[in-house]
């Protein structure tokens, strides 16, 4: 029980991702829980609470540009009850003219089981140092 609960927190992560990759907000309303619980903290913002600003924030993202491409690394699942956490690193790479800009952020995604169905509720990421040996030609965001 414990190896499919985990497998299938790791496929609602992939589909929080997918959706950012996308920049599809119907696809995040439907990765998040869509209540006043759900918290979400993007790098460099303030906190925000309840699925309705967190839906605004979304919206606000994905109509400011192209979608930026998303790559995770170091993904680990964790499942306690009704509650489960993914830690990842996020890659975050978005073409500004002939620049590939690009950025790195620590994440960690909080899911809880909602009917069959694991729902984000909490999003935090946090930028970290972009790691020694990145391309010295890209510009970084942060």
């Amino acid at each position: 029980m414990g190896v499919i609960r985990k497998e299938g927190v790791l496929k609602a992560n992939l589909r929080f991702y997918q959706a950012l990759r996308d920049g599809d907000p119907d696809s995040m309303q439907e990765v998040w829980l869509n209540e006043s619980s759900a918290k979400c903290v993007h790098p460099g913002w303030p906190m925000l609470y309840g699925w309705e600003a967190i839906k605004e924030s979304w919206k606000n993202i994905f109509q400011a540009g192209p979608p930026a491409r998303i790559e995770i690394s170091d993904v680990k699942a964790y499942v306690a009850g009704e509650l489960a956490w993914v830690i990842c690193i996020e890659k975050i790479s978005q073409r500004a003219g002939d620049q590939t800009r690009f950025g790195y952020a620590q994440s960690t995604n909080v899911f809880e089981l909602s009917g069959s169905s694991w729902r984000l509720v909490i999003h935090h990421a946090s930028p970290v140092p972009v790691p020694a040996g990145e391309a010295a030609s890209n510009q970084n965001l942060q």
